[in-house]
């Protein structure tokens, strides 16, 4: 699995790879352009992803390098990535109880919704936390779709609120804390 970038590269001449070491890494960012879409579609120098083991092992090697910019890291290589809005992405939802969500990432994994790190962001687009609060997930529409059957508004509709556990909880339109607040379900 850890030479599935430099395949790429013997096309065109590009195997090399200098350094034994340990911390020793080839960087594909000069030969190749990945780009993560704000659908969750991933592209290799403009061509869409369509395989799909391909797909997921690029969604779950996804990471943040050191100056905060987000690469793929396959073994001893690694390739900066271009995020059009959020690293990952709510393909669905499900409810597991009258008070309980299931959200699934786009790399296979799956999370139960915390409504604490919930919120609305610019035009409308509604995003949660995922992996611990590291990184934040666009919601798909049928995912949102799902969720926003037990989102309500108040009197004059200014105010909006997901009712969870009986309780009515206000849907933020700024991006929470990265602070966890536990699993809802528990």
């Amino acid at each position: 699995p850890g030479r599935i970038l430099v395949r790429h590269f013997q096309g065109i001449g590009m195997t090399q790879f200098s350094g034994n070491g340990p911390d020793d890494v080839f960087d594909a960012t000069p030969y190749l352009k990945l780009v993560f879409d704000k659908e969750g579609r991933w592209f290799q120098n403009g061509a869409e992803i369509i395989h799909s083991e391909v797909y997921l092992l690029f969604s779950r090697s996804l990471e943040r390098a050191h100056d905060g910019a987000y690469q793929v890291r396959i073994g001893k290589e690694i390739c900066r990535v271009e995020v059009e809005d959020a690293p990952f992405v709510v393909r669905n939802v499900t409810e597991l109880s009258k008070d309980c969500f299931r959200l699934e990432l786009n790399d296979g994994t799956g999370e139960i919704f915390e409504p604490e790190r919930f919120w609305i962001g610019e035009e409308n687009v509604p995003y949660t936390s995922v992996k611990e609060g590291q990184f934040h997930a666009r919601f798909l529409r049928p995912a949102y779709y799902e969720l926003a059957k037990h989102i309500v508004s108040d009197a004059d509709e200014k105010r909006f609120y997901l009712e969870q556990d009986g309780k009515r909880i206000p849907v933020r339109m700024d991006q929470p804390d990265k602070h966890s607040p536990g699993d809802p379900c528990d």
